[in-house]
Protein backbone atom coordinates (compact mmCIF):
# COMPACT_ATOMS: atom_id res chain seq x y z
CA UNK A 1 0.00 0.00 0.00
CA UNK A 2 2.86 2.35 0.86
CA UNK A 3 4.49 1.73 -2.51
CA UNK A 4 1.18 2.42 -4.28
CA UNK A 5 0.78 5.73 -2.41
CA UNK A 6 4.27 6.76 -3.47
CA UNK A 7 3.29 6.24 -7.12
CA UNK A 8 0.09 8.27 -6.59
CA UNK A 9 2.01 11.15 -4.97
CA UNK A 10 4.62 11.06 -7.73
CA UNK A 11 1.85 11.21 -10.30
CA UNK A 12 0.26 14.25 -8.68
CA UNK A 13 3.64 16.03 -8.49
CA UNK A 14 4.22 15.32 -12.17
CA UNK A 15 0.77 16.59 -13.16
CA UNK A 16 0.99 19.79 -11.08
CA UNK A 17 4.53 20.47 -12.26
CA UNK A 18 3.40 20.09 -15.87
CA UNK A 19 0.50 22.50 -15.40
CA UNK A 20 2.70 25.01 -13.55
CA UNK A 21 5.19 25.19 -16.40
CA UNK A 22 2.83 24.58 -19.30
CA UNK A 23 3.08 28.16 -20.57
CA UNK A 24 6.88 28.38 -20.19
CA UNK A 25 8.65 29.00 -23.49
CA UNK A 26 11.79 26.91 -23.94
CA UNK A 27 15.05 28.55 -24.92
CA UNK A 28 18.79 27.94 -25.15
CA UNK A 29 20.30 26.57 -21.94
CA UNK A 30 17.12 25.18 -20.40
CA UNK A 31 17.68 21.73 -18.91
CA UNK A 32 14.71 19.39 -19.31
CA UNK A 33 13.56 15.83 -18.65
CA UNK A 34 11.71 14.27 -21.58
CA UNK A 35 9.55 11.34 -20.51
CA UNK A 36 8.12 8.94 -23.08
CA UNK A 37 5.64 6.73 -21.19
CA UNK A 38 6.05 3.04 -21.79
CA UNK A 39 9.58 3.35 -23.20
CA UNK A 40 12.27 4.00 -20.57
CA UNK A 41 15.02 3.99 -23.22
CA UNK A 42 13.57 7.15 -24.77
CA UNK A 43 13.27 8.99 -21.44
CA UNK A 44 16.25 11.30 -20.90
CA UNK A 45 17.52 14.53 -19.40
CA UNK A 46 19.06 16.96 -21.85
CA UNK A 47 19.79 20.63 -22.42
CA UNK A 48 18.34 22.84 -25.14
CA UNK A 49 21.17 23.82 -27.48
CA UNK A 50 22.05 27.35 -28.57
CA UNK A 51 20.02 26.67 -31.72
CA UNK A 52 16.97 25.74 -29.64
CA UNK A 53 17.29 22.01 -30.39
CA UNK A 54 16.81 18.87 -28.27
CA UNK A 55 18.55 15.68 -29.38
CA UNK A 56 16.46 12.55 -28.84
CA UNK A 57 17.06 8.84 -29.48
CA UNK A 58 15.59 7.49 -32.75
CA UNK A 59 14.27 10.84 -34.01
CA UNK A 60 17.45 12.91 -33.62
CA UNK A 61 17.08 16.70 -33.42
CA UNK A 62 13.79 18.31 -32.38
CA UNK A 63 13.41 22.08 -32.69
CA UNK A 64 11.81 23.30 -29.44
CA UNK A 65 13.26 26.81 -29.03
CA UNK A 66 10.37 29.28 -28.89
CA UNK A 67 7.80 26.56 -28.10
CA UNK A 68 5.98 26.09 -24.80
CA UNK A 69 6.41 22.82 -22.94
CA UNK A 70 3.01 21.58 -24.21
CA UNK A 71 3.92 22.50 -27.80
CA UNK A 72 7.27 20.74 -27.39
CA UNK A 73 5.54 17.58 -26.12
CA UNK A 74 3.29 17.59 -29.20
CA UNK A 75 6.24 18.05 -31.56
CA UNK A 76 8.21 15.18 -30.04
CA UNK A 77 5.11 12.96 -30.15
CA UNK A 78 4.50 13.84 -33.82
CA UNK A 79 8.08 12.97 -34.80
CA UNK A 80 7.95 9.66 -32.91
CA UNK A 81 4.65 8.80 -34.59
CA UNK A 82 5.76 9.99 -38.05
CA UNK A 83 8.90 7.86 -37.83
CA UNK A 84 6.83 4.79 -37.03
CA UNK A 85 8.55 4.24 -33.69
CA UNK A 86 5.48 4.49 -31.42
CA UNK A 87 1.89 4.33 -32.60
CA UNK A 88 0.39 6.62 -29.94
CA UNK A 89 3.25 8.22 -27.96
CA UNK A 90 2.57 9.97 -24.64
CA UNK A 91 5.28 12.55 -23.91
CA UNK A 92 5.91 14.95 -21.01
CA UNK A 93 8.56 17.69 -20.90
CA UNK A 94 9.57 18.83 -17.41
CA UNK A 95 11.90 21.76 -16.83
CA UNK A 96 14.71 20.96 -14.42
CA UNK A 97 16.72 24.20 -14.82
CA UNK A 98 15.34 27.49 -16.08
CA UNK A 99 18.27 29.13 -17.85
CA UNK A 100 16.94 30.96 -20.89
CA UNK A 101 14.31 32.92 -18.95
CA UNK A 102 16.00 34.00 -15.75
CA UNK A 103 16.59 37.34 -14.04
CA UNK A 104 19.71 38.18 -12.03
CA UNK A 105 18.96 40.02 -8.77
CA UNK A 106 21.93 41.76 -7.16
CA UNK A 107 22.70 44.27 -4.42
CA UNK A 108 20.66 44.88 -1.30
CA UNK A 109 18.42 41.79 -1.26
CA UNK A 110 18.44 38.94 1.23
CA UNK A 111 18.97 36.21 -1.40
CA UNK A 112 20.82 37.56 -4.45
CA UNK A 113 21.00 35.18 -7.41
CA UNK A 114 19.29 34.10 -10.64
CA UNK A 115 15.56 33.54 -10.62
CA UNK A 116 13.51 31.85 -13.35
CA UNK A 117 10.69 33.61 -15.12
CA UNK A 118 8.06 30.88 -15.37
CA UNK A 119 4.99 33.13 -15.43
CA UNK A 120 4.22 36.83 -15.99
CA UNK A 121 6.57 38.58 -13.56
CA UNK A 122 7.45 42.14 -12.62
CA UNK A 123 10.09 43.84 -10.48
CA UNK A 124 8.25 43.57 -7.17
CA UNK A 125 7.59 39.83 -7.75
CA UNK A 126 11.26 39.08 -8.41
CA UNK A 127 12.33 41.11 -5.36
CA UNK A 128 9.91 39.08 -3.25
CA UNK A 129 11.47 35.86 -4.58
CA UNK A 130 14.88 37.24 -3.62
CA UNK A 131 13.70 37.57 -0.03
CA UNK A 132 13.02 41.30 -0.08
CA UNK A 133 15.34 44.18 0.69
CA UNK A 134 18.02 44.23 3.36
CA UNK A 135 18.12 46.92 6.05
CA UNK A 136 20.99 48.58 4.19
CA UNK A 137 19.15 48.79 0.87
CA UNK A 138 17.81 51.96 -0.66
CA UNK A 139 14.55 52.21 -2.56
CA UNK A 140 16.22 52.93 -5.89
CA UNK A 141 15.97 49.92 -8.22
CA UNK A 142 18.02 49.74 -11.42
CA UNK A 143 16.99 47.37 -14.22
CA UNK A 144 19.42 46.59 -17.05
CA UNK A 145 17.91 45.24 -20.26
CA UNK A 146 20.70 44.71 -22.78
CA UNK A 147 22.21 48.16 -23.30
CA UNK A 148 19.22 49.96 -21.77
CA UNK A 149 19.40 51.03 -18.13
CA UNK A 150 16.27 52.15 -16.25
CA UNK A 151 15.94 53.47 -12.70
CA UNK A 152 12.79 53.09 -10.60
CA UNK A 153 11.54 54.15 -7.18
CA UNK A 154 10.29 51.13 -5.22
CA UNK A 155 7.33 53.08 -3.81
CA UNK A 156 6.21 53.97 -7.34
CA UNK A 157 6.55 50.31 -8.37
CA UNK A 158 4.42 49.09 -5.47
CA UNK A 159 1.78 51.81 -5.87
CA UNK A 160 1.89 51.79 -9.69
CA UNK A 161 2.48 55.55 -9.70
CA UNK A 162 3.77 57.12 -12.93
CA UNK A 163 4.42 53.65 -14.37
CA UNK A 164 2.61 51.15 -16.55
CA UNK A 165 2.84 47.37 -16.44
CA UNK A 166 5.24 47.27 -19.41
CA UNK A 167 7.76 49.50 -17.58
CA UNK A 168 8.25 47.06 -14.72
CA UNK A 169 7.54 43.69 -16.37
CA UNK A 170 10.34 41.13 -16.71
CA UNK A 171 10.64 38.53 -19.46
CA UNK A 172 14.08 37.09 -18.67
CA UNK A 173 17.60 38.19 -19.38
CA UNK A 174 17.38 41.34 -17.22
CA UNK A 175 19.55 42.28 -14.28
CA UNK A 176 17.81 43.91 -11.31
CA UNK A 177 20.11 45.84 -8.97
CA UNK A 178 19.03 47.17 -5.59
CA UNK A 179 21.26 50.03 -4.51
CA UNK A 180 22.90 49.91 -1.10
CA UNK A 181 23.06 52.90 1.26
CA UNK A 182 25.44 54.93 -0.80
CA UNK A 183 24.54 58.60 -0.55
CA UNK A 184 27.48 59.98 1.41
CA UNK A 185 27.19 62.93 3.80
CA UNK A 186 30.66 64.02 4.86
CA UNK A 187 32.43 66.91 6.52
CA UNK A 188 31.25 69.00 9.44
CA UNK A 189 27.89 67.40 10.21
CA UNK A 190 26.99 65.74 13.51
CA UNK A 191 26.69 62.22 12.05
CA UNK A 192 28.72 61.84 8.85
CA UNK A 193 28.15 58.57 6.99
CA UNK A 194 26.21 56.81 4.24
CA UNK A 195 22.44 57.00 4.10
CA UNK A 196 19.79 55.22 2.03
CA UNK A 197 17.30 56.75 -0.35
CA UNK A 198 14.25 55.42 1.46
CA UNK A 199 11.20 56.38 3.47
CA UNK A 200 10.66 59.62 1.57
CA UNK A 201 14.28 60.70 2.05
CA UNK A 202 15.18 62.12 -1.33
CA UNK A 203 16.51 65.69 -1.28
CA UNK A 204 19.70 67.34 -0.11
CA UNK A 205 18.02 68.86 2.96
CA UNK A 206 16.63 65.42 3.90
CA UNK A 207 20.14 63.99 4.07
CA UNK A 208 21.60 66.96 5.94
CA UNK A 209 18.84 66.50 8.53
CA UNK A 210 19.51 62.73 8.72
CA UNK A 211 23.16 63.48 9.41
CA UNK A 212 22.16 65.69 12.34
CA UNK A 213 22.70 69.00 10.59
CA UNK A 214 25.83 71.11 10.29
CA UNK A 215 27.91 71.50 13.46
CA UNK A 216 28.92 74.79 15.07
CA UNK A 217 32.07 75.32 13.02
CA UNK A 218 30.57 74.31 9.67
CA UNK A 219 30.49 76.74 6.77
CA UNK A 220 27.40 78.34 5.30
CA UNK A 221 27.69 76.39 2.06
CA UNK A 222 27.97 72.75 1.05
CA UNK A 223 29.44 71.00 -1.98
CA UNK A 224 27.14 68.61 -3.85
CA UNK A 225 28.84 66.11 -6.19
CA UNK A 226 27.01 63.81 -8.59
CA UNK A 227 27.93 61.57 -11.52
CA UNK A 228 24.41 61.10 -12.88
CA UNK A 229 25.47 62.60 -16.26
CA UNK A 230 28.38 60.17 -16.48
CA UNK A 231 30.95 62.80 -15.50
CA UNK A 232 31.39 63.96 -11.88
CA UNK A 233 30.20 67.54 -11.34
CA UNK A 234 30.31 69.60 -8.15
CA UNK A 235 28.05 72.50 -7.17
CA UNK A 236 28.34 74.84 -4.19
CA UNK A 237 25.02 75.60 -2.47
CA UNK A 238 24.03 77.78 0.48
CA UNK A 239 22.68 75.60 3.30
CA UNK A 240 20.31 78.20 4.74
CA UNK A 241 18.85 78.94 1.31
CA UNK A 242 18.08 75.23 0.80
CA UNK A 243 16.23 74.94 4.11
CA UNK A 244 14.37 78.20 3.59
CA UNK A 245 13.09 77.04 0.19
CA UNK A 246 12.98 73.19 0.26
CA UNK A 247 10.85 73.14 -2.90
CA UNK A 248 13.53 75.00 -4.84
CA UNK A 249 15.08 73.25 -7.83
CA UNK A 250 18.46 73.72 -6.12
CA UNK A 251 17.33 71.26 -3.42
CA UNK A 252 17.95 68.34 -5.75
CA UNK A 253 16.68 64.80 -5.46
CA UNK A 254 19.64 62.49 -4.96
CA UNK A 255 20.66 59.29 -6.70
CA UNK A 256 22.95 56.50 -5.42
CA UNK A 257 26.58 57.59 -5.43
CA UNK A 258 25.90 61.29 -4.79
CA UNK A 259 28.07 63.02 -2.19
CA UNK A 260 27.28 65.96 0.10
CA UNK A 261 30.27 67.63 1.76
CA UNK A 262 29.94 70.34 4.39
CA UNK A 263 33.29 72.15 4.78
CA UNK A 264 34.64 74.01 7.77
CA UNK A 265 33.73 77.67 7.97
CA UNK A 266 36.45 80.33 7.68
CA UNK A 267 38.04 80.88 11.08
CA UNK A 268 39.71 83.78 12.88
CA UNK A 269 41.83 83.86 16.00
CA UNK A 270 41.68 86.55 18.66
CA UNK A 271 43.83 86.98 21.74
CA UNK A 272 45.08 89.64 24.08
CA UNK A 273 42.75 91.92 26.05
CA UNK A 274 39.40 90.27 25.27
CA UNK A 275 37.12 88.33 27.61
CA UNK A 276 37.21 85.01 25.71
CA UNK A 277 40.31 84.68 23.53
CA UNK A 278 40.36 81.76 21.09
CA UNK A 279 39.32 80.59 17.63
CA UNK A 280 35.92 81.55 16.20
CA UNK A 281 33.86 81.01 13.08
CA UNK A 282 33.70 83.97 10.69
CA UNK A 283 30.09 84.87 10.07
CA UNK A 284 29.11 86.40 6.73
CA UNK A 285 30.72 89.85 6.26
CA UNK A 286 31.95 89.84 9.85
CA UNK A 287 33.80 93.02 10.84
CA UNK A 288 36.67 93.47 13.28
CA UNK A 289 34.25 95.12 15.73
CA UNK A 290 31.88 92.16 15.50
CA UNK A 291 34.79 89.76 16.07
CA UNK A 292 35.70 91.57 19.30
CA UNK A 293 32.08 91.36 20.42
CA UNK A 294 32.00 87.61 19.64
CA UNK A 295 35.01 87.17 21.92
CA UNK A 296 33.04 88.78 24.76
CA UNK A 297 34.28 92.32 24.30
CA UNK A 298 37.33 94.04 25.70
CA UNK A 299 38.75 93.59 29.18
CA UNK A 300 39.20 96.64 31.44
CA UNK A 301 42.75 96.97 30.13
CA UNK A 302 41.82 96.59 26.46
CA UNK A 303 41.35 99.39 23.93
CA UNK A 304 39.97 99.55 20.40
CA UNK A 305 42.80 101.92 19.47
CA UNK A 306 45.37 99.15 19.81
CA UNK A 307 44.04 96.36 17.56
CA UNK A 308 46.56 94.54 15.38
CA UNK A 309 45.69 92.25 12.46
CA UNK A 310 47.99 89.48 11.24
CA UNK A 311 46.99 88.33 7.73
CA UNK A 312 48.64 86.13 5.09
CA UNK A 313 49.30 87.79 1.76
CA UNK A 314 49.15 86.16 -1.69
CA UNK A 315 52.63 84.70 -1.19
CA UNK A 316 51.64 83.14 2.14
CA UNK A 317 53.67 85.54 4.23
CA UNK A 318 52.09 87.08 7.34
CA UNK A 319 51.68 90.86 7.33
CA UNK A 320 50.93 92.96 10.43
CA UNK A 321 48.33 95.74 10.03
CA UNK A 322 46.29 98.21 12.05
CA UNK A 323 42.80 97.40 10.75
CA UNK A 324 39.72 99.56 10.38
CA UNK A 325 37.13 98.40 12.92
CA UNK A 326 34.55 98.17 10.12
CA UNK A 327 36.82 96.13 7.91
CA UNK A 328 35.77 92.53 7.17
CA UNK A 329 37.73 89.49 8.27
CA UNK A 330 39.28 86.78 6.11
CA UNK A 331 39.99 83.12 6.80
CA UNK A 332 42.87 82.56 9.25
CA UNK A 333 43.10 86.21 10.28
CA UNK A 334 44.63 86.73 13.71
CA UNK A 335 43.54 89.68 15.85
CA UNK A 336 45.61 90.88 18.80
CA UNK A 337 44.13 93.37 21.25
CA UNK A 338 46.91 95.25 23.00
CA UNK A 339 46.76 96.60 26.55
CA UNK A 340 45.89 100.26 26.96
CA UNK A 341 48.77 102.46 28.06
CA UNK A 342 46.46 104.84 29.96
Amino acid sequence: MTKFLKYIVAGFVLVFSTFAHADYTLGAGDYVRVIVYGDADLTRETRVSEDGVLTMPLIGEVKVGGLTTIESEKRISEQLKRGGFIANPQVSVLILEFMSKSVSVLGGVLKPGRYPVVRPTDIKDILAEAGGLTSEASEIITVVRGEKRSEFDLNEIIEHRNLNAHDISLIGGETVYVSIRDVTVAGLVLRPGKYGIQGGTRKITDFIALAGGANEIAGETLFFTTSRSGTPTTQELNINDLFKAPASELNKELTPGDVIYVPQAPQFYIYGEVQRPGMYKIDKNMTVMQAIAKAGGLTLRGTQRSVKLHRKNAEGKVEKKSPDLTGTLMDEDVLYIEESLL
